[in-house]
C-alpha cells in the first residue's frame, strides 16, 4: 500500500485534484502557507513541486507547519474560528495518502455517517433528518447533541491506535503519523499541539471520521432512527427514558475517548418541542432556518445597503454593479438560501425575511421606509430585475415539475 501511495502516477493524480479543488474556489492566485509559495510559483514547472513532495515523504521528512489564521465566524461575523493553512506540498502529500488509503477507511464507516464522504454530504443527513422528523415528531422523543470542540480534543494517541488496527504496513502508519503528530505557526511561534488534529486538509477530515465509528456502529442499532454530521449527533426513539439512558452512557464513553458534551447546545425532550440540528430550528412540525442565520443574512444587507449622503446616482451605480456579478447579485444569493435550506416549510418566515431586504433596500435610497417610499423603490429597481427572495421560495416548493 506504501508503494502505491508514493507512486508516480499517484502523486500526478493529487497534484491534478489540488490544481482543481483551487480552480473550484479560485483559490489559484492566493493561497499560500507558511512558506509564502502560490500555485502560480510552479506554474512553468509543476513536476518540480510534485518531486519535492513524493521526495520528501519518502524520505518520511517531517511535514512543514501548518499556517494558523483567525477568520469571521459565519453564523457570527463578529466572532472569529481558527483555520490552518498548510503548504502547497504538504497538500499534495496529504491528498497522495488520502486518495489510497480512504477507501479502506470508508469500509468501516457507518452509513448513519454523514461529513466529508462521497455521497453523504451534511444536505443529504439534512433530508433524511426531516424526512423522520416529518414523520415521528408528534410520537418521537430527540436527543440533540453537539460535541465540544471535537477535532481540537482528538487523543492522538488512540486515533493512532485505531489506525494500527487497519493499516499493518509501518511506512504507511509511519507517513499518517505525520500528519497526526504535526505542528502549526501560531502568532509567530512554532507549537506541536498536545492533542488534537490540525484541520485543512481532506485526510484529518478522515480521521476525525473514524474517531468516532464504534460508537456510530453501537447506537444506530440501539434506536431506529440515529445520525451524525462531524460533531453534531441525533436520536430518535419513542421512550425518553432510552434517550437519557443513552446520554448518561455516551458521555462516559465520550470521556474515555477525551471528549465532552457542550451542554450548551445539549437537547432530550419531545421532538415536537424547538430544538435546532444542522442549521435548522424544529418546532411542533415546522421547521425554519435558525434564528442566527437570518440575523447574519440581515446583517450582511445592511452592511452594504447602509444610508449615506452619496447620490441616488451612485447608489444606482452600486446596487447595478451588484447585481451584474453572476456569483454575488441578490438573486443568485435567495436563490441559494432555498436551495442550501430545503427543508424549510416556515413561508411565514421567510416571507419576512424577504420583507426585510426590501424595507432594508428602502432605507438605503429614501432614509426611512414607507409605503410610498417603497412604490418609488419598484420604479427604480424594476430594470434591474431583483426578484423576491418569497418567490424564489414558493417556486421551489410549489412550482416545480
Amino acid at each position: 500500500m506504501f508503494e502505491k501511495i508514493i507512486s508516480d502516477a499517484n502523486f500526478k493524480l493529487a497534484y491534478l485534484k489540488i490544481i482543481d479543488q483551487f480552480a473550484a474556489d479560485r483559490k489559484n492566485f492566493k493561497y499560500h502557507g507558511l512558506d509564502n509559495l502560490l500555485l502560480k510559483d510552479y506554474d512553468l514547472d509543476p513536476q518540480k513541486l510534485i518531486n519535492i513532495a513524493q521526495k520528501e515523504l519518502v524520505q518520511k521528512i517531517e511535514i512543514s507547519p501548518a499556517l494558523s489564521i483567525k477568520i469571521p465566524k459565519k453564523s457570527n461575523p463578529k466572532k472569529f474560528r481558527e483555520i490552518f493553512i498548510y503548504n502547497l506540498k504538504e497538500r499534495i502529500k496529504a491528498q497522495a495518502i488520502f486518495q489510497i488509503l480512504s477507501p479502506e477507511i470508508e469500509k468501516r464507516l457507518s452509513d448513519r455517517l454523514f461529513s466529508y464522504r462521497p455521497g453523504k454530504s451534511p444536505y443529504l443527513a439534512a433530508k433524511n433528518f426531516g424526512r423522520r422528523y416529518r414523520r415521528s415528531f408528534l410520537s418521537d422523543y430527540a436527543l440533540i447533541l453537539d460535541l465540544e470542540n471535537y477535532s481540537d480534543l482528538i487523543d492522538k494517541s488512540i486515533l493512532f491506535t485505531q489506525l494500527k488496527g487497519i493499516f499493518f504496513d509501518q511506512d504507511v502508519l509511519d507517513v499518517l503519523n505525520l500528519f497526526i503528530f504535526n505542528k502549526v505557526y501560531r502568532q509567530g511561534a512554532i507549537e506541536t499541539p498536545s492533542k488534537g488534529l490540525v484541520q485543512g486538509v481532506p485526510l484529518i477530515a478522515m480521521f476525525a471520521n473514524l474517531y468516532l465509528s464504534d460508537l456510530d456502529f453501537k447506537y444506530q442499532n440501539i434506536v431506529p432512527f440515529y445520525i451524525r454530521v462531524g460533531d453534531d449527533i441525533a436520536f430518535f426513539d419513542k421512550k425518553k427514558e432510552k434517550l437519557g439512558e443513552i446520554m448518561g452512557n455516551l458521555k462516559i464513553e465520550l470521556l474515555v475517548k477525551k471528549l465532552a458534551i457542550n451542554e450548551q447546545k445539549l437537547y432530550i425532550g419531545p421532538a415536537r418541542a424547538s430544538f435546532s440540528f444542522l442549521g435548522y430550528n424544529f418546532n411542533n412540525g415546522l421547521i425554519s432556518l435558525e434564528e442566527s442565520f437570518v440575523k447574519k443574512t440581515e446583517l450582511g444587507w445592511k452592511e452594504i445597503l447602509t444610508y449615506k449622503n452619496s447620490s441616488n446616482n451612485k447608489k444606482d451605480q452600486l446596487l447595478k454593479k451588484i447585481m451584474l456579478e453572476p456569483k454575488n447579485n441578490y438573486n443568485f444569493k435567495f436563490q441559494r438560501i432555498i436551495k442550501d435550506k430545503p427543508l424549510v416549510n416556515n413561508s411565514e418566515q421567510i416571507k419576512k425575511l424577504s420583507e426585510s431586504f426590501w424595507r432594508i433596500l428602502t432605507k438605503f435610497f429614501y432614509q426611512r421606509y414607507s409605503p410610498r417610499n417603497r412604490r418609488l423603490l419598484e420604479e427604480r429597481t424594476r430594470e434591474l430585475g431583483i426578484k423576491s427572495l418569497y418567490n424564489y421560495y414558493k417556486k421551489f416548493h410549489y412550482e416545480r415539475d
